[in-house]
Protein backbone atom coordinates (compact mmCIF):
# COMPACT_ATOMS: atom_id res chain seq x y z
CA UNK A 1 0.00 0.00 0.00
CA UNK A 2 2.87 2.49 0.58
CA UNK A 3 4.20 2.16 -3.05
CA UNK A 4 0.55 3.18 -4.22
CA UNK A 5 0.33 6.13 -2.05
CA UNK A 6 3.84 7.03 -2.90
CA UNK A 7 3.04 6.86 -7.44
CA UNK A 8 -0.14 8.78 -6.69
CA UNK A 9 1.74 11.54 -4.67
CA UNK A 10 4.17 11.89 -7.49
CA UNK A 11 2.00 11.60 -10.00
CA UNK A 12 0.10 14.58 -8.16
CA UNK A 13 3.30 16.76 -7.96
CA UNK A 14 4.55 16.24 -11.37
CA UNK A 15 0.81 17.53 -12.55
CA UNK A 16 1.20 20.22 -11.11
CA UNK A 17 4.39 21.15 -12.36
CA UNK A 18 3.25 20.63 -15.79
CA UNK A 19 -0.56 21.77 -15.50
CA UNK A 20 0.20 25.24 -14.05
CA UNK A 21 3.08 26.15 -16.79
CA UNK A 22 2.09 28.21 -19.51
CA UNK A 23 -1.28 28.46 -18.89
CA UNK A 24 -3.11 31.32 -19.70
CA UNK A 25 -5.91 33.92 -19.14
CA UNK A 26 -8.17 34.53 -22.50
CA UNK A 27 -10.69 36.57 -20.51
CA UNK A 28 -9.37 40.09 -21.41
CA UNK A 29 -11.15 39.42 -25.04
CA UNK A 30 -14.21 38.39 -23.66
CA UNK A 31 -15.24 39.32 -20.22
CA UNK A 32 -16.63 43.34 -19.54
CA UNK A 33 -13.76 43.68 -16.95
CA UNK A 34 -9.82 43.39 -18.37
CA UNK A 35 -8.98 40.68 -16.16
CA UNK A 36 -10.91 38.25 -14.47
CA UNK A 37 -10.43 37.80 -10.53
CA UNK A 38 -9.33 34.21 -10.97
CA UNK A 39 -8.79 33.64 -7.34
CA UNK A 40 -12.92 34.53 -6.52
CA UNK A 41 -13.76 31.09 -8.77
CA UNK A 42 -13.51 27.92 -6.69
CA UNK A 43 -16.33 26.40 -8.51
CA UNK A 44 -17.54 25.43 -12.77
CA UNK A 45 -21.04 24.51 -13.65
CA UNK A 46 -21.34 24.26 -17.22
CA UNK A 47 -24.99 23.68 -18.54
CA UNK A 48 -26.41 22.37 -21.53
CA UNK A 49 -29.42 21.94 -23.02
CA UNK A 50 -29.12 19.67 -25.68
CA UNK A 51 -30.02 20.98 -29.05
CA UNK A 52 -31.83 24.07 -27.78
CA UNK A 53 -32.69 26.37 -30.41
CA UNK A 54 -34.04 29.98 -29.70
CA UNK A 55 -37.35 29.76 -30.85
CA UNK A 56 -37.53 26.96 -28.55
CA UNK A 57 -36.92 29.34 -25.69
CA UNK A 58 -39.09 31.53 -26.99
CA UNK A 59 -41.95 28.75 -26.95
CA UNK A 60 -41.28 27.62 -23.61
CA UNK A 61 -41.97 30.93 -21.86
CA UNK A 62 -45.08 31.95 -23.73
CA UNK A 63 -46.03 28.83 -23.14
CA UNK A 64 -45.15 29.72 -18.96
CA UNK A 65 -46.60 33.07 -19.21
CA UNK A 66 -49.90 31.47 -20.44
CA UNK A 67 -52.68 31.13 -18.86
CA UNK A 68 -55.11 28.12 -20.24
CA UNK A 69 -58.39 28.83 -18.51
CA UNK A 70 -58.51 32.46 -18.88
CA UNK A 71 -56.14 32.78 -21.84
CA UNK A 72 -53.97 35.86 -20.43
CA UNK A 73 -50.92 36.23 -20.95
CA UNK A 74 -48.38 37.28 -18.02
CA UNK A 75 -45.68 39.22 -20.13
CA UNK A 76 -43.40 39.39 -17.23
CA UNK A 77 -42.76 35.82 -16.49
CA UNK A 78 -39.03 35.08 -17.31
CA UNK A 79 -36.80 31.62 -17.66
CA UNK A 80 -33.91 31.27 -15.04
CA UNK A 81 -31.78 31.60 -18.08
CA UNK A 82 -33.05 35.24 -19.42
CA UNK A 83 -31.14 37.41 -16.84
CA UNK A 84 -27.79 35.73 -17.98
CA UNK A 85 -28.13 35.70 -21.60
CA UNK A 86 -24.89 37.61 -22.75
CA UNK A 87 -23.12 36.10 -26.12
CA UNK A 88 -23.40 34.08 -28.83
CA UNK A 89 -21.62 30.47 -29.30
CA UNK A 90 -20.01 29.36 -33.10
CA UNK A 91 -20.64 25.28 -33.60
CA UNK A 92 -19.29 24.40 -36.42
CA UNK A 93 -16.92 21.35 -36.49
CA UNK A 94 -13.38 20.37 -38.77
CA UNK A 95 -11.26 17.73 -38.54
CA UNK A 96 -8.56 19.03 -39.85
CA UNK A 97 -9.27 18.92 -43.43
CA UNK A 98 -12.77 19.37 -43.64
CA UNK A 99 -15.19 22.21 -41.68
CA UNK A 100 -18.62 21.57 -41.04
CA UNK A 101 -21.55 23.63 -40.82
CA UNK A 102 -23.79 21.20 -38.45
CA UNK A 103 -22.16 19.40 -35.60
CA UNK A 104 -23.10 16.40 -33.66
CA UNK A 105 -23.29 16.41 -30.13
CA UNK A 106 -20.11 14.17 -29.99
CA UNK A 107 -17.45 16.56 -31.48
CA UNK A 108 -19.40 19.52 -30.08
CA UNK A 109 -19.22 18.24 -26.36
CA UNK A 110 -15.87 17.31 -26.84
CA UNK A 111 -15.14 20.74 -27.91
CA UNK A 112 -16.60 22.44 -24.56
CA UNK A 113 -15.03 19.71 -22.66
CA UNK A 114 -11.22 19.55 -24.30
CA UNK A 115 -10.82 22.84 -26.43
CA UNK A 116 -10.46 21.14 -29.68
CA UNK A 117 -12.06 20.32 -32.83
CA UNK A 118 -12.91 16.77 -33.81
CA UNK A 119 -14.47 14.43 -36.67
CA UNK A 120 -17.41 13.51 -36.39
CA UNK A 121 -18.87 10.54 -33.64
CA UNK A 122 -15.96 11.26 -31.34
CA UNK A 123 -15.67 11.45 -27.78
CA UNK A 124 -12.37 12.76 -26.29
CA UNK A 125 -10.30 12.79 -28.98
CA UNK A 126 -8.59 14.45 -31.91
CA UNK A 127 -9.01 14.08 -35.46
CA UNK A 128 -6.23 11.47 -35.17
CA UNK A 129 -8.22 9.16 -32.71
CA UNK A 130 -5.83 9.91 -30.27
CA UNK A 131 -6.88 10.88 -26.84
CA UNK A 132 -6.80 14.79 -24.87
CA UNK A 133 -8.05 15.64 -21.70
CA UNK A 134 -10.94 16.62 -20.35
CA UNK A 135 -11.70 19.73 -18.17
CA UNK A 136 -12.87 17.03 -15.38
CA UNK A 137 -9.85 15.11 -15.56
CA UNK A 138 -7.97 18.74 -15.26
CA UNK A 139 -10.07 19.35 -12.32
CA UNK A 140 -9.24 16.47 -10.35
CA UNK A 141 -5.29 16.48 -10.90
CA UNK A 142 -5.63 20.07 -9.05
CA UNK A 143 -7.73 18.42 -6.21
CA UNK A 144 -11.09 19.25 -7.42
CA UNK A 145 -14.49 17.46 -7.15
CA UNK A 146 -16.29 16.86 -10.42
CA UNK A 147 -20.02 15.67 -11.33
CA UNK A 148 -22.11 14.65 -14.20
CA UNK A 149 -25.75 14.82 -14.63
CA UNK A 150 -27.99 13.97 -17.44
CA UNK A 151 -31.13 12.94 -18.44
CA UNK A 152 -30.23 10.41 -20.92
CA UNK A 153 -28.00 7.33 -20.10
CA UNK A 154 -24.57 8.65 -18.97
CA UNK A 155 -22.79 7.10 -21.72
CA UNK A 156 -24.57 9.10 -24.59
CA UNK A 157 -22.53 11.72 -26.21
CA UNK A 158 -22.25 14.66 -24.00
CA UNK A 159 -21.35 12.83 -21.12
CA UNK A 160 -18.94 10.58 -22.86
CA UNK A 161 -17.19 13.40 -24.29
CA UNK A 162 -16.74 14.98 -20.92
CA UNK A 163 -15.46 11.70 -19.17
CA UNK A 164 -14.12 9.21 -21.64
CA UNK A 165 -12.24 8.74 -24.87
CA UNK A 166 -13.46 7.11 -27.81
CA UNK A 167 -13.80 7.67 -31.69
CA UNK A 168 -16.90 6.00 -31.81
CA UNK A 169 -19.77 7.31 -29.23
CA UNK A 170 -22.00 4.40 -29.39
CA UNK A 171 -19.57 2.06 -27.54
CA UNK A 172 -21.14 2.17 -24.10
CA UNK A 173 -19.42 -0.61 -22.99
CA UNK A 174 -16.38 0.89 -23.34
CA UNK A 175 -17.55 4.71 -22.52
CA UNK A 176 -19.45 2.82 -19.29
CA UNK A 177 -16.63 1.35 -17.78
CA UNK A 178 -13.93 4.07 -18.38
CA UNK A 179 -16.76 6.56 -16.56
CA UNK A 180 -16.53 4.50 -13.43
CA UNK A 181 -12.54 4.51 -13.17
CA UNK A 182 -12.51 7.63 -14.00
CA UNK A 183 -12.53 9.60 -10.78
CA UNK A 184 -16.05 11.35 -10.67
CA UNK A 185 -17.76 12.15 -7.14
CA UNK A 186 -21.15 12.26 -8.44
CA UNK A 187 -22.53 10.70 -11.84
CA UNK A 188 -26.79 11.00 -12.05
CA UNK A 189 -28.63 9.72 -15.13
CA UNK A 190 -29.93 6.42 -16.75
CA UNK A 191 -27.88 3.99 -18.52
CA UNK A 192 -28.13 0.66 -15.95
CA UNK A 193 -28.49 -1.22 -19.12
CA UNK A 194 -25.15 -0.62 -20.34
CA UNK A 195 -23.42 -1.34 -17.26
CA UNK A 196 -23.90 -5.43 -17.23
CA UNK A 197 -25.27 -8.29 -19.21
CA UNK A 198 -26.64 -9.11 -21.56
CA UNK A 199 -25.50 -5.78 -23.40
CA UNK A 200 -21.51 -6.13 -22.17
CA UNK A 201 -20.00 -9.00 -24.13
CA UNK A 202 -17.08 -9.29 -21.72
CA UNK A 203 -18.95 -10.60 -18.88
CA UNK A 204 -17.74 -7.49 -16.57
CA UNK A 205 -20.68 -6.22 -14.03
CA UNK A 206 -19.54 -2.61 -13.60
CA UNK A 207 -22.39 -2.02 -11.30
CA UNK A 208 -20.86 -4.31 -9.00
CA UNK A 209 -17.32 -2.64 -9.75
CA UNK A 210 -19.21 0.77 -8.94
CA UNK A 211 -20.09 -0.48 -5.99
CA UNK A 212 -17.06 -1.40 -4.97
CA UNK A 213 -15.20 1.44 -5.81
CA UNK A 214 -16.94 3.11 -3.05
CA UNK A 215 -19.83 4.93 -4.54
CA UNK A 216 -23.54 5.06 -3.10
CA UNK A 217 -25.30 3.09 -5.74
CA UNK A 218 -28.71 4.48 -5.84
CA UNK A 219 -31.59 3.80 -8.03
CA UNK A 220 -34.63 5.86 -6.95
CA UNK A 221 -35.22 9.85 -5.95
CA UNK A 222 -35.39 8.96 -2.22
CA UNK A 223 -32.62 6.49 -2.02
CA UNK A 224 -30.45 9.69 -3.74
CA UNK A 225 -32.07 12.08 -1.00
CA UNK A 226 -31.22 9.87 1.73
CA UNK A 227 -27.08 10.39 0.80
CA UNK A 228 -25.43 13.27 2.07
CA UNK A 229 -21.46 12.80 2.41
CA UNK A 230 -19.42 10.19 0.01
CA UNK A 231 -20.01 9.54 -3.82
CA UNK A 232 -23.01 9.02 -5.38
CA UNK A 233 -23.73 6.74 -8.78
CA UNK A 234 -27.53 7.10 -9.61
CA UNK A 235 -29.04 5.03 -12.20
CA UNK A 236 -32.80 6.34 -12.50
CA UNK A 237 -33.61 4.42 -15.80
CA UNK A 238 -32.12 1.38 -17.74
CA UNK A 239 -31.74 3.50 -20.63
CA UNK A 240 -32.84 7.14 -20.37
CA UNK A 241 -34.67 9.07 -17.79
CA UNK A 242 -38.20 10.16 -18.98
CA UNK A 243 -39.37 13.60 -19.75
CA UNK A 244 -40.50 15.83 -17.07
CA UNK A 245 -43.86 16.36 -18.30
CA UNK A 246 -44.18 12.50 -17.96
CA UNK A 247 -42.77 11.93 -14.81
CA UNK A 248 -45.15 12.12 -12.08
CA UNK A 249 -47.80 9.86 -14.33
CA UNK A 250 -44.93 7.18 -15.90
CA UNK A 251 -41.60 7.82 -13.48
CA UNK A 252 -42.67 8.66 -10.36
CA UNK A 253 -39.49 7.74 -8.76
CA UNK A 254 -37.18 9.51 -11.04
CA UNK A 255 -35.80 13.16 -9.72
CA UNK A 256 -36.33 16.05 -11.76
CA UNK A 257 -32.78 17.57 -13.36
CA UNK A 258 -33.03 19.99 -11.23
CA UNK A 259 -33.15 17.21 -7.66
CA UNK A 260 -30.10 15.95 -9.61
CA UNK A 261 -28.10 19.14 -9.72
CA UNK A 262 -29.50 20.47 -6.57
CA UNK A 263 -27.86 17.11 -4.68
CA UNK A 264 -24.78 17.07 -6.94
CA UNK A 265 -23.95 20.38 -5.56
CA UNK A 266 -24.68 19.77 -2.36
CA UNK A 267 -22.19 16.62 -2.48
CA UNK A 268 -19.60 18.33 -4.96
CA UNK A 269 -19.29 21.80 -2.44
CA UNK A 270 -18.17 19.55 0.58
CA UNK A 271 -14.60 19.51 -1.23
CA UNK A 272 -13.28 22.85 0.31
CA UNK A 273 -10.99 22.99 -3.04
CA UNK A 274 -13.87 23.52 -5.27
CA UNK A 275 -15.82 21.80 -7.83
CA UNK A 276 -16.21 21.21 -11.45
CA UNK A 277 -19.87 19.85 -12.76
CA UNK A 278 -21.49 19.19 -15.69
CA UNK A 279 -25.13 19.35 -16.23
CA UNK A 280 -27.36 18.00 -19.35
CA UNK A 281 -31.03 18.84 -20.54
CA UNK A 282 -30.14 15.71 -22.56
CA UNK A 283 -33.62 14.76 -24.03
CA UNK A 284 -34.13 18.60 -25.63
CA UNK A 285 -32.46 17.13 -28.36
CA UNK A 286 -33.89 13.87 -28.32
CA UNK A 287 -37.63 15.99 -28.82
CA UNK A 288 -36.52 17.94 -31.58
CA UNK A 289 -35.34 15.22 -33.57
CA UNK A 290 -38.95 14.09 -33.30
CA UNK A 291 -40.23 18.01 -33.99
CA UNK A 292 -42.66 17.17 -30.59
CA UNK A 293 -43.30 20.37 -29.09
CA UNK A 294 -44.34 19.18 -25.69
CA UNK A 295 -41.46 17.26 -24.75
CA UNK A 296 -39.53 20.24 -26.15
CA UNK A 297 -41.13 22.68 -23.58
CA UNK A 298 -41.13 19.69 -21.18
CA UNK A 299 -37.28 19.61 -20.82
CA UNK A 300 -36.08 23.43 -21.77
CA UNK A 301 -38.34 24.33 -18.32
CA UNK A 302 -36.93 21.39 -16.37
CA UNK A 303 -33.37 22.34 -17.43
CA UNK A 304 -34.72 25.89 -16.16
CA UNK A 305 -35.12 24.61 -12.81
CA UNK A 306 -32.17 23.17 -12.62
CA UNK A 307 -30.07 26.88 -14.55
CA UNK A 308 -32.26 28.56 -11.24
CA UNK A 309 -31.12 25.48 -8.75
CA UNK A 310 -27.34 26.44 -9.77
CA UNK A 311 -28.10 30.47 -10.16
CA UNK A 312 -29.12 30.55 -6.86
CA UNK A 313 -25.97 28.64 -5.13
CA UNK A 314 -23.83 30.88 -7.47
CA UNK A 315 -25.17 34.12 -6.40
CA UNK A 316 -25.27 33.18 -2.34
CA UNK A 317 -21.50 31.99 -2.72
CA UNK A 318 -19.85 34.34 -4.95
CA UNK A 319 -16.90 31.63 -5.73
CA UNK A 320 -18.92 29.68 -8.72
CA UNK A 321 -18.64 30.51 -12.54
CA UNK A 322 -21.70 29.30 -14.33
CA UNK A 323 -21.65 28.46 -17.88
CA UNK A 324 -24.63 27.54 -20.41
CA UNK A 325 -25.18 26.61 -24.07
CA UNK A 326 -26.20 24.26 -26.02
CA UNK A 327 -24.34 22.47 -28.33
CA UNK A 328 -26.24 22.89 -31.55
CA UNK A 329 -29.18 23.68 -32.65
CA UNK A 330 -32.29 20.93 -33.73
CA UNK A 331 -35.08 20.50 -35.56
CA UNK A 332 -35.08 23.95 -36.97
CA UNK A 333 -38.47 25.44 -34.99
CA UNK A 334 -40.23 28.40 -35.60
CA UNK A 335 -43.14 30.01 -33.88
CA UNK A 336 -45.20 30.16 -37.21
CA UNK A 337 -45.33 28.18 -40.32
CA UNK A 338 -46.74 28.70 -43.89
CA UNK A 339 -50.14 28.78 -42.89
CA UNK A 340 -49.37 32.12 -40.43
CA UNK A 341 -47.97 33.68 -43.68
CA UNK A 342 -48.65 37.63 -43.77
CA UNK A 343 -51.30 36.99 -41.08
CA UNK A 344 -49.68 38.28 -37.78
CA UNK A 345 -52.50 40.59 -37.09
CA UNK A 346 -54.60 37.87 -36.78
CA UNK A 347 -52.26 35.53 -34.69
CA UNK A 348 -52.08 36.25 -30.98
CA UNK A 349 -49.75 34.22 -28.97
CA UNK A 350 -52.55 32.12 -27.87
CA UNK A 351 -53.12 30.75 -30.93
CA UNK A 352 -50.00 28.81 -30.60
CA UNK A 353 -50.18 28.11 -27.25
CA UNK A 354 -53.39 27.15 -26.36
CA UNK A 355 -53.27 23.62 -28.80
CA UNK A 356 -49.90 22.90 -26.70
CA UNK A 357 -51.64 23.56 -23.24
CA UNK A 358 -54.08 20.84 -23.65
CA UNK A 359 -51.46 18.36 -23.24
CA UNK A 360 -50.36 16.55 -20.64
CA UNK A 361 -47.75 14.47 -21.27
CA UNK A 362 -45.11 14.26 -24.14
CA UNK A 363 -45.63 11.97 -26.95
CA UNK A 364 -43.23 9.27 -25.87
CA UNK A 365 -45.23 9.82 -22.56
CA UNK A 366 -48.55 9.11 -24.32
CA UNK A 367 -47.61 5.53 -25.79
CA UNK A 368 -47.84 4.87 -22.43
CA UNK A 369 -52.05 4.82 -22.36
CA UNK A 370 -52.17 3.21 -25.61
CA UNK A 371 -53.20 -0.85 -26.15
CA UNK A 372 -50.06 -2.62 -26.10
CA UNK A 373 -51.20 -4.95 -28.89
CA UNK A 374 -52.49 -1.88 -31.37
CA UNK A 375 -50.02 -2.83 -34.24
CA UNK A 376 -51.04 -6.36 -34.20
CA UNK A 377 -54.49 -5.09 -34.45
CA UNK A 378 -53.93 -2.93 -37.34
CA UNK A 379 -51.97 -5.83 -39.29
CA UNK A 380 -54.22 -7.93 -38.58
CA UNK A 381 -57.30 -5.62 -39.60
CA UNK A 382 -55.21 -4.31 -43.06
CA UNK A 383 -54.58 -8.58 -43.91
CA UNK A 384 -58.61 -8.76 -43.48
CA UNK A 385 -59.23 -6.02 -45.68
CA UNK A 386 -56.38 -7.25 -48.03
CA UNK A 387 -58.42 -10.75 -48.34
CA UNK A 388 -59.25 -11.68 -52.09
CA UNK A 389 -63.04 -12.57 -52.61
CA UNK A 390 -61.86 -15.36 -54.94
CA UNK A 391 -59.41 -17.22 -52.52
CA UNK A 392 -59.69 -20.44 -51.58
CA UNK A 393 -61.81 -21.59 -49.36
CA UNK A 394 -59.23 -22.88 -47.17
CA UNK A 395 -57.62 -19.23 -46.99
CA UNK A 396 -60.95 -17.57 -45.87
CA UNK A 397 -61.44 -16.96 -42.31
CA UNK A 398 -64.28 -18.17 -40.46
CA UNK A 399 -66.98 -15.63 -39.01
CA UNK A 400 -65.97 -15.82 -35.71
CA UNK A 401 -62.22 -14.94 -36.76
CA UNK A 402 -63.10 -12.09 -38.86
CA UNK A 403 -65.59 -11.06 -36.23
CA UNK A 404 -62.62 -11.23 -33.37
CA UNK A 405 -60.23 -9.18 -35.60
CA UNK A 406 -62.88 -6.55 -36.02
CA UNK A 407 -63.39 -6.21 -32.57
CA UNK A 408 -59.62 -6.18 -31.36
CA UNK A 409 -59.11 -3.23 -33.96
CA UNK A 410 -62.13 -1.00 -32.91
CA UNK A 411 -60.91 -1.38 -29.31
CA UNK A 412 -57.55 -0.54 -29.44
CA UNK A 413 -59.00 2.26 -31.60
CA UNK A 414 -61.10 3.64 -29.09
CA UNK A 415 -58.55 3.08 -26.76
CA UNK A 416 -55.70 5.48 -28.76
CA UNK A 417 -58.63 8.52 -29.46
CA UNK A 418 -59.41 8.34 -25.87
CA UNK A 419 -55.71 8.44 -24.41
CA UNK A 420 -55.37 11.09 -27.68
CA UNK A 421 -58.30 13.32 -26.22
CA UNK A 422 -57.82 12.85 -22.90
CA UNK A 423 -53.73 13.16 -22.57
CA UNK A 424 -53.30 15.11 -25.72
CA UNK A 425 -56.27 17.25 -26.19
CA UNK A 426 -57.32 16.18 -29.47
CA UNK A 427 -60.68 15.38 -30.10
CA UNK A 428 -60.17 15.92 -33.67
CA UNK A 429 -58.23 13.39 -34.72
CA UNK A 430 -58.18 12.29 -38.47
CA UNK A 431 -58.69 8.64 -39.87
CA UNK A 432 -55.02 8.78 -40.99
CA UNK A 433 -53.80 10.36 -37.50
CA UNK A 434 -55.28 6.83 -36.15
CA UNK A 435 -53.81 4.68 -38.38
CA UNK A 436 -50.17 6.22 -38.02
CA UNK A 437 -50.37 6.37 -33.97
CA UNK A 438 -51.52 2.90 -34.12
CA UNK A 439 -48.45 1.88 -36.34
CA UNK A 440 -45.94 3.66 -34.32
CA UNK A 441 -43.83 1.68 -31.96
CA UNK A 442 -43.68 2.86 -28.35
CA UNK A 443 -40.26 4.17 -28.97
CA UNK A 444 -41.05 6.32 -31.71
CA UNK A 445 -44.60 8.34 -30.50
CA UNK A 446 -42.72 11.59 -30.72
CA UNK A 447 -42.19 11.34 -34.20
CA UNK A 448 -45.72 10.48 -35.29
CA UNK A 449 -47.25 12.56 -32.08
CA UNK A 450 -45.39 15.11 -31.94
CA UNK A 451 -45.79 16.82 -35.85
CA UNK A 452 -49.84 16.32 -35.12
CA UNK A 453 -49.59 19.23 -32.32
CA UNK A 454 -47.45 21.24 -33.83
CA UNK A 455 -49.30 21.32 -37.05
CA UNK A 456 -52.42 22.33 -34.77
CA UNK A 457 -50.09 25.34 -32.82
CA UNK A 458 -48.80 26.32 -36.04
CA UNK A 459 -45.44 25.46 -35.29
CA UNK A 460 -42.91 25.00 -38.16
CA UNK A 461 -39.94 22.40 -38.18
CA UNK A 462 -37.57 22.58 -40.96
CA UNK A 463 -35.57 19.42 -40.04
CA UNK A 464 -35.03 15.91 -38.09
CA UNK A 465 -31.68 16.70 -37.46
CA UNK A 466 -29.65 18.92 -36.29
CA UNK A 467 -29.18 22.94 -37.42
CA UNK A 468 -25.67 24.68 -37.57
CA UNK A 469 -27.09 28.29 -36.37
CA UNK A 470 -25.33 30.44 -33.74
CA UNK A 471 -26.52 29.42 -30.38
CA UNK A 472 -27.65 31.40 -26.96
CA UNK A 473 -24.46 31.91 -24.03
CA UNK A 474 -25.53 32.37 -20.89
CA UNK A 475 -22.74 33.68 -18.05
CA UNK A 476 -22.66 34.38 -14.57
CA UNK A 477 -19.55 35.18 -12.82
CA UNK A 478 -18.84 36.70 -9.21
CA UNK A 479 -19.29 40.33 -8.93
CA UNK A 480 -21.86 39.81 -11.76
CA UNK A 481 -19.28 39.51 -14.42
CA UNK A 482 -19.68 37.76 -18.01
CA UNK A 483 -18.73 36.59 -20.66
CA UNK A 484 -19.94 38.58 -23.94
CA UNK A 485 -19.48 38.54 -27.70
CA UNK A 486 -19.37 35.52 -29.89
CA UNK A 487 -17.44 32.92 -28.96
CA UNK A 488 -16.68 29.69 -29.95
CA UNK A 489 -17.45 26.46 -28.83
CA UNK A 490 -13.61 25.24 -27.97
CA UNK A 491 -13.21 28.35 -26.13
CA UNK A 492 -15.68 27.01 -23.14
CA UNK A 493 -12.95 24.34 -22.21
CA UNK A 494 -10.11 27.21 -22.37
CA UNK A 495 -12.34 29.52 -20.27
CA UNK A 496 -12.72 27.07 -17.56
CA UNK A 497 -9.35 26.16 -17.81
CA UNK A 498 -8.14 29.24 -17.77
CA UNK A 499 -9.74 30.15 -14.73
CA UNK A 500 -7.86 27.92 -12.95
CA UNK A 501 -4.99 28.62 -14.87
CA UNK A 502 -4.62 24.66 -16.72
CA UNK A 503 -3.13 24.18 -19.50
CA UNK A 504 -5.01 21.30 -20.85
CA UNK A 505 -2.71 20.24 -23.61
CA UNK A 506 -0.08 19.99 -20.35
CA UNK A 507 -2.70 17.41 -18.82
CA UNK A 508 -2.88 15.66 -22.06
CA UNK A 509 0.79 15.38 -22.16
CA UNK A 510 0.86 13.69 -18.88
CA UNK A 511 -2.14 11.23 -18.55
CA UNK A 512 -2.03 10.09 -22.41
CA UNK A 513 0.94 8.74 -23.93
CA UNK A 514 1.63 6.05 -26.72
CA UNK A 515 2.87 3.42 -24.25
CA UNK A 516 3.86 0.34 -27.16
CA UNK A 517 5.95 3.26 -28.69
CA UNK A 518 7.74 4.69 -25.25
CA UNK A 519 8.24 0.95 -23.79
CA UNK A 520 9.80 -0.55 -27.06
CA UNK A 521 12.12 2.47 -26.76
CA UNK A 522 12.97 1.72 -23.56
CA UNK A 523 13.94 -1.78 -24.39
CA UNK A 524 11.01 -3.43 -23.40
CA UNK A 525 9.07 -6.50 -24.56
CA UNK A 526 5.49 -5.22 -25.18
CA UNK A 527 2.90 -7.93 -26.02
CA UNK A 528 -1.13 -7.14 -27.02
CA UNK A 529 -4.18 -8.60 -26.53
CA UNK A 530 -7.31 -7.09 -27.65
CA UNK A 531 -9.42 -10.25 -28.14
CA UNK A 532 -12.09 -9.94 -25.97
CA UNK A 533 -14.15 -6.32 -26.26
CA UNK A 534 -13.53 -3.27 -23.80
CA UNK A 535 -11.04 -6.29 -21.88
CA UNK A 536 -7.80 -5.46 -24.35
CA UNK A 537 -4.32 -5.58 -21.97
CA UNK A 538 -0.54 -4.95 -22.75
CA UNK A 539 1.28 -6.45 -20.81
CA UNK A 540 5.35 -5.16 -20.72
CA UNK A 541 8.24 -7.03 -20.05
CA UNK A 542 11.62 -5.82 -19.06
CA UNK A 543 13.86 -7.81 -17.26
CA UNK A 544 12.65 -9.46 -14.16
CA UNK A 545 9.91 -6.81 -14.37
CA UNK A 546 5.87 -7.12 -15.81
CA UNK A 547 3.44 -4.35 -15.70
CA UNK A 548 -0.02 -4.89 -17.23
CA UNK A 549 -2.04 -2.68 -18.31
CA UNK A 550 -5.65 -2.98 -18.80
CA UNK A 551 -8.06 -1.11 -20.86
CA UNK A 552 -10.45 1.04 -19.18
CA UNK A 553 -9.15 1.21 -15.60
CA UNK A 554 -7.24 3.36 -13.44
CA UNK A 555 -4.68 1.06 -12.40
CA UNK A 556 -2.01 -1.19 -13.55
CA UNK A 557 -0.33 -4.58 -12.12
CA UNK A 558 3.22 -3.88 -11.64
CA UNK A 559 4.92 -7.58 -10.46
CA UNK A 560 1.54 -8.68 -8.89
CA UNK A 561 1.23 -5.28 -6.81
CA UNK A 562 -2.02 -3.26 -7.93
CA UNK A 563 -0.77 0.25 -8.16
CA UNK A 564 -3.75 2.83 -8.65
CA UNK A 565 -2.98 6.13 -10.95
CA UNK A 566 -4.47 9.64 -12.20
CA UNK A 567 -6.65 8.56 -15.30
CA UNK A 568 -8.17 5.58 -17.26
CA UNK A 569 -6.27 3.70 -19.70
CA UNK A 570 -7.52 4.38 -23.47
CA UNK A 571 -7.46 1.71 -26.01
CA UNK A 572 -7.64 2.75 -29.84
CA UNK A 573 -7.83 0.31 -32.10
CA UNK A 574 -4.91 -1.87 -29.71
CA UNK A 575 -2.93 1.49 -29.42
CA UNK A 576 -2.62 1.69 -25.27
CA UNK A 577 -2.23 5.18 -24.09
CA UNK A 578 -1.19 5.74 -20.50
CA UNK A 579 -0.02 8.50 -17.71
CA UNK A 580 3.22 9.76 -17.57
CA UNK A 581 3.84 7.86 -14.71
CA UNK A 582 3.39 4.45 -15.77
CA UNK A 583 6.27 4.40 -18.61
CA UNK A 584 8.47 5.70 -15.32
CA UNK A 585 7.58 2.39 -13.89
CA UNK A 586 9.51 0.37 -16.58
CA UNK A 587 13.29 2.48 -16.05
Amino acid sequence: MQRKFKIRILAFIFMLVMVITSATNIFAINVNEAKLPNAQIKNIIVMIPDGMSIDGVALSRWYKSYDAKTGNIDTSVTLAMDELASGLVRTYWSDGKTIGAIVDSAPAATAMASGIKTFDKFVGMTPESTPVATIIEAAQLIGKSTGIVVTCNVQHATPAAYTSHYNDRSRYDIIGEQQAYNGLDVVLGGGSMYLGLPYRKDNENIINEIKMLDYNYVTTRNEMNEVTEGKLWGMFADDAMAYDFDRAENAADEPSLAEMTAKAIELLSQNENGFFLMVEGSKVDWTAHANDPIGLISDILAFDEAVKVALDYAKANQDTMLLIMTDHGNGGITIGNYDTDASYSKDPVGKFIAPLKKAKLTGEGVAFKFGADRINALNAMKALNDIDDDADEEEKLTAAEIKEITAKFKEERAIIVKAMKDYYGMDDLTEEEITAIMATPNGSMNYTVGPMISKRAYLGWTTTGHTGEEVNLYTYLPDDLCITGTIDNTDIAKICAGVWEISLSAVTKLLYNDAETAFKAKGAFVEIDVEIPSSGRMTVTKGAAVLVILENKNYVILDDDIYIIDSVIVNQSGKFYVPQIVLDMIP
